[in-house]
C-alpha cells in the first residue's frame, strides 16, 4: 500500500478495529499438535478461553505486539517489559487501552483471568463465554486488576 500521497493512522485504524471486532468469532479457537501423542485439540475451548488469543492478535495485527498468546499471564507479561506500555488508572482509561480483570474463581476452584479493550471508562470488548464472540459489555461487570496504555509515538 506504498504511496506517497496518503499516510495509513494506524492508531485511528486500530481504535475501530476494535469497534468492528464486535460479533466476529474469528478468535474462538487455536488448534495445536501435542508432539508427544500427536492429539490435535482446540486448547481455546471454542471460545472459553480466547480472551488473550482476541486481545494480542488485534495488539500484533497493529504491530505493538511481537507474537500472540494464548494465555492472559503470558500477554501480561510481554506488555510488563515492553517499554512502549505505560499502567493507567481507571481514572485516565481511553478508548482502546488494554484490561485485565482480576481472577474469577469457579466452583471447581479453578480460576481464569480476563483481558479486553476499554472503549470508553465505563464500556469494554472482549471475548464472551455466554456469546461465544467477542462482545460489547460493561468493564465493571468484573474487577479491574490493571490498564494499560500504548505509545503510539
Amino acid at each position: 500500500m506504498a504511496d506517497a500521497n496518503i499516510e495509513i493512522l494506524k492508531k485511528e485504524t486500530y481504535l475501530k478495529a476494535l469497534e468492528n471486532s464486535v460479533g466476529s468469532r474469528l478468535f474462538n479457537s487455536l488448534f495445536v499438535r501435542y508432539k508427544h501423542t500427536g492429539e490435535i485439540k482446540d486448547i481455546l475451548n471454542n471460545c472459553e478461553l480466547s480472551c488473550a488469543f482476541f486481545t494480542s492478535n488485534i495488539l500484533l495485527m497493529f504491530g505493538v505486539l511481537e507474537k500472540p498468546f494464548a494465555t492472559v499471564r503470558g500477554l501480561k507479561a510481554s506488555i510488563d517489559q515492553n517499554g512502549k506500555w505505560k499502567k493507567i488508572s481507571l481514572g485516565e482509561v481511553e478508548k482502546g487501552d488494554v484490561v485485565f480483570w482480576e481472577k474469577k474463581k469457579h466452583e471447581d476452584g479453578t480460576e481464569t483471568a480476563h483481558v479486553g479493550f476499554m472503549i470508553n471508562k465505563e464500556e469494554a470488548v472482549s471475548t464472551s463465554t455466554k456469546s461465544k464472540m467477542v462482545a460489547r459489555h460493561s468493564a465493571m461487570n468484573r474487577a479491574i486488576d490493571s490498564i494499560y496504555r500504548y505509545s503510539w509515538e
